[in-house]
């Protein structure tokens, strides 16, 4: 990980608390996994009591619209990767604007700060918080009005709050540079958002519980001195500069059953794809693109002739218009973190992340695996750790800059229509000086995996893979001699033990997670 290219928690609350200071009118609205569950319908009981419905409330639909809002003036506070890394991914990936800092700005490590600046406020403000606050003295505010919330927000969001909101209009929707001191839970941000927009004037800010202390003592772990929480300096990757642009390559060929299948698993990725394209190669009249799925793509190209493997390569490299690509096979069913995974492991290690790694052991058998000719490490052979392979296969997640590497792979191997892309993507990557890895696949973490292993066993093995036709195996072994007659470095090469060392690592890792278990299993009570 690159840590210039890191914000750290303090940072910025120095730079917000300045604004703050300075009297800048401005919006700060903050989300978290509580705002994420009600925004998805996901049910949950919030520390408060309330409960979120299995379904999208009016709360979520409006919870979910502020995240469209671009404005230089309005500022989202997401969770962080430190804390919650899908959170993160899900948040960053959807919220357009780039003015983005962290959910925990008042709390955690910041906290003890937090109070001894807040208590040297002592402007003009509108408190909108817990109706447990009436009376109470918060920090040296003059406090012209409170507006009371009630315990269950899904309910007051749909019930009280719109008249709420036209009493704060009607009162003081005109004046300016007000302080508006939030301390509603998820309703804050739709609250803040709705104020902002009749009234950029003032500065509204989402407090949160950071303000608990003057009317409900201590509610969080992170307001004990010398808590975990309370030390902590979380980070996030720079938002104006790191990149989470993707774009998805899905290709239909023979299968297209698989496919609403596999649309459903990418709408589902916490990192949520700028754009998905299908590419189809040519198979006459006989495979057509169910028609209920034509709209969800945002590109479609139907290939008249069948041009083979290397085809849904070149697609990309055309029509892609983000800088990180990841293509899949058409029976690639990944788990709902999986291009966070690989995007997270790219900003530690630029390389080619796939979801099968190929270690050769004998590679000129390849791909026999009677002889054991190679080593496989992915869904199938899972591990808590990122592992450098030969090449790797079912998806590929990379630069899009780099696709012009593979189509200078040498000419015979390119030949081969339904084979040695996957091969030679790795061959020719690693001649620039860029490696091939397979990200961790957590034991028992399903949602990192790039297949799901219910649906791989079965959708991978039908007859028409290309892995189950005789023939093609047969040049496979001819692509693979091509390249290793051209001197291919392959890892076994450069440490024969190589393979003995992730399987130590492997063994190692198992035994912690069945101590891990155990320990768990006993520390249950039944």
């Amino acid at each position: 990980m690159h840590k210039e290219n890191n914000v750290y928690l303090s940072d910025e609350f120095n730079k917000f608390w300045q604004k703050i200071e300075n009297g800048e009118n401005f919006a700060l609205v903050r989300n978290g996994d509580g705002e994420r569950s009600i925004i998805m319908g996901n049910p949950i009981v919030a520390q408060e009591g309330w409960k979120a419905p299995p379904y999208i409330s009016k709360l979520g639909e409006n919870l979910n619209e502020t995240l469209s809002i671009v404005n230089k003036n309005v500022f989202f506070g997401i969770s962080c990767p430190c804390c919650d890394s899908a959170a993160y991914y899900w948040y960053k990936s959807r919220i357009d604007s780039k003015n983005i800092t962290f959910a925990n700005l008042w709390v955690n490590a910041n906290y003890e700060h937090f109070i001894k600046k807040f208590n040297l406020i002592t402007r003009d403000a509108i408190l909108i918080a817990n109706y447990s606050a009436i009376g109470y003295k918060i920090g040296n505010l003059n406090i012209l009005r409170h507006y009371e919330i009630s315990d269950d927000c899904i309910s007051f969001w749909k019930n009280d709050a719109p008249k709420m909101l036209e009493n704060i209009k009607r009162d003081f929707g005109k004046q300016e540079n007000i302080l508006y001191v939030v301390s509603a839970g998820p309703m804050s941000g739709p609250i803040i958002i709705d104020l902002f927009k009749n009234n950029p004037q003032n500065c509204y800010i989402d407090f949160g519980s950071a303000i608990d202390r003057y009317y409900m003592g201590v509610t969080r772990p992170y307001m004990i001195k010398d808590n975990v929480y309370a030390k902590r300096n979380c980070w996030m990757h720079n938002p104006m500069t790191t990149d989470f642009n993707v774009s998805v390559v899905l290709n239909l060929y023979k299968r297209p059953e698989n496919l609403d299948l596999q649309l459903n698993a990418i709408k589902n990725q916490t990192l949520k794809p700028k754009e998905i394209l299908l590419y189809q190669d040519g198979t006459g009249d006989s495979i057509k693109i169910p028609e209920n799925l034509k709209n969800k793509f945002d590109f479609i190209e139907i290939n008249p002739k069948n041009i083979g493997v290397w085809g849904r390569f070149a697609f990309a490299m055309n029509m892609a218009k983000n800088k990180y690509i990841c293509i899949f096979d058409d029976d690639t069913i990944p788990g709902n973190r999986w291009l966070e995974n690989c995007h997270t492991e790219m900003l530690k290690m630029e390389g080619l992340y796939g979801t099968i790694g190929i270690i050769l052991k004998k590679p000129y058998d390849y791909p026999d695996h009677v002889n054991k000719s190679y080593y496989r490490v992915g869904w199938d052979g899972e591990l808590d750790f990122t592992t450098e392979v030969d090449f790797v296969g079912h998806s590929w997640f990379f630069k899009k800059e780099w696709l012009r590497y593979l189509f200078e792979a040498p000419k015979e191997i390119q030949m081969y229509k339904l084979v040695g892309e996957d091969m030679s993507f790795s061959y020719q990557l690693l001649q620039h000086g860029i490696k091939t890895y397979v990200p961790p696949h957590p034991i028992g973490n399903s949602d990192l995996h790039g297949s799901l292993k219910k649906h791989a066993y079965g959708l991978g093995t039908t007859k028409t893979g290309i892995s189950m036709n005789a023939n093609h195996l047969k040049t496979m072994k001819e692509a693979i001699a091509i390249l290793l007659n051209k001197k291919w470095n392959i890892l076994t090469n450069k440490n024969p033990k190589y393979i003995i060392y992730i399987d130590m690592k492997k063994s190692l890792e198992k035994k912690q997670y069945i101590k891990y278990f155990f320990k768990m299993l006993l520390s249950t009570k039944i």
